[in-house]
């Protein structure tokens, strides 16, 4: 288990983990948790990169000055400081759902940023925005949540997986505890605060990783800002992986990313 260290990036004291050895690859983590999301694929990715996985606000170990909302911008903002602080010019960032949310206003803001790009298991931000306006996202939460954290769990990845990895509610029930309630409500505000956003501004090569049977991100949406929005996209469906892709899955897609970052 790595240490827990941590960086001053404005009014932000940001606690993060760093394994392995390499070109620097940042891991924003999803809506649910913190940091830790990552411990199954981090060991995995190190064998190639320095892999660094931090926790946002309201998040974790991460601490801020000024407890007031925030916005999606401010999040991406907070990545593009982090990356600035370490000492680096630019690192290859992977956004896994939320984070994948951070990581596409990351590169619209900061491209200067960004080497390479992996978006994961994440909803092209303006469909996302309207979809959490809509309050699609909270209400179908809000019933999945009425079943039980095996409901959460099944939701999260497959039927069969829970049937053959029945700890995987342990694990959930430890993501889940890394935000208190109150963060909770507060990210989901920032998560849907931002302005308009042009995908296609983003050039960074980029590879955008959907998980075949993902019940909460629309296959359409993410095929399409993959093939018909980022100019400099390369798609791949997982199959038989859920939103929770990268603790089912973790040596595989590590390879999947390792592949394109070294390619």
């Amino acid at each position: 288990m790595a240490q827990t260290q941590f960086k001053k990036v404005g009014k932000v004291q940001i606690a993060y983990e760093a394994v392995g050895e390499g070109p620097p690859l940042i891991l924003l983590h999803g809506g649910e948790g913190d940091s830790g999301m990552f411990r199954e694929i981090m060991p995995y990715l190190a064998r190639s990169f320095l892999t660094i996985a931090y926790d946002q606000r309201g998040c974790g170990g991460t601490t801020m000055e000024d407890t007031s909302d925030y916005s999606l911008e401010d999040l991406a903002d907070d990545a593009a400081g982090f990356i600035e602080a370490l000492g680096y010019e630019k690192a290859h960032v992977l956004g896994h759902s939320a984070g994948g949310l951070v990581a596409q206003m990351l590169a619209v803001r900061s491209p200067q940023r960004i080497d390479k790009l992996i978006l994961e298991s994440t909803a092209p931000l303006p469909v996302f925005k309207k979809t959490m306006n809509d309050g699609a996202i909270e209400e179908h939460g809000r019933r999945i949540s009425q079943g039980g954290l095996a409901s959460v769990a099944e939701f999260f990845t497959t039927p069969e997986f829970m049937a053959e990895h029945p700890e995987f509610l342990d694990r959930l029930a430890e993501i889940r505890a890394a935000v208190s309630p109150e963060a909770m409500a507060q990210r989901l505000r920032a998560l849907q605060t931002f302005g308009d956003i042009d995908l296609s501004q983003i050039r960074a090569e980029t590879l955008a990783i959907y998980a075949e049977r993902d019940q909460l991100v629309a296959r359409d949406t993410f095929e399409h800002m993959a093939n018909e929005v980022l100019p400099n996209a390369r798609l791949e469906i997982y199959p038989n992986a859920g939103h929770a892709s990268v603790v089912q899955f973790p040596e595989g897609y590590a390879k999947l990313i390792t592949g394109f970052l070294k390619g």
